[in-house]
């Protein structure tokens, strides 16, 4: 995976998400396993997405109608070093690249400065019915004009990983 370029903290584009490791993160030697990085990377996003006033999952004709959501169909990450129990990590989230339908999320771990972890995340904006599958549906201007304000300075709208969905 290539290195993301990520917004400096207080610039244009930069959120920064504060999480804690907690033990329930660690594996038996203490350190933060893996997987616990995925489920961090999902709920940076999360954040960000509620910072931007754009719903995770949509529901425009009330429950019963159609739901807009964000499946993801891509998910990376590279471990750089080792984070244990009780560490805080400062997770810098910026979106990548925006597609026709699709965002590409970036993620910065860091522990008292030290780069730890580089994620990516792929997430599709989707249609789905009542029993239906999801299927990939244009992301809305006034969306896409919130996700571009949240965007790395190297960014670009229909350009880089993700950018054909």
């Amino acid at each position: 995976m290539t290195d993301p370029v990520l917004p400096k903290p207080g610039s244009p584009g930069s959120h920064v998400v504060h999480r804690r490791v907690e033990f329930r993160d660690t594996d038996a030697a203490g350190i933060a396993h893996f997987s616990a990085f995925f489920v961090w990377m999902e709920s940076a996003e999360h954040e960000v997405l509620r910072r931007a006033g754009i719903r995770l999952v949509d529901h425009p004709d009330g429950p019963a109608g159609d739901t807009f959501s964000w499946p993801r169909v891509s998910a990376a990450c590279d471990y750089r070093s080792a984070v244990r129990f009780n560490d805080e990590l400062d997770i810098a989230v910026a979106v990548e690249a925006i597609g026709r339908s699709s965002v590409t999320w970036i993620f910065d771990f860091r522990h008292d400065g030290r780069e730890v972890a580089r994620g990516r995340v792929v997430a599709v904006h989707c249609r789905i019915g009542p029993g239906a599958a999801p299927v990939p549906v244009p992301i809305p201007d006034g969306v896409r004009a919130r996700l571009a304000a949240c965007a790395a300075p190297s960014a670009g709208s229909g350009s880089g990983p993700g950018s054909a969905a």
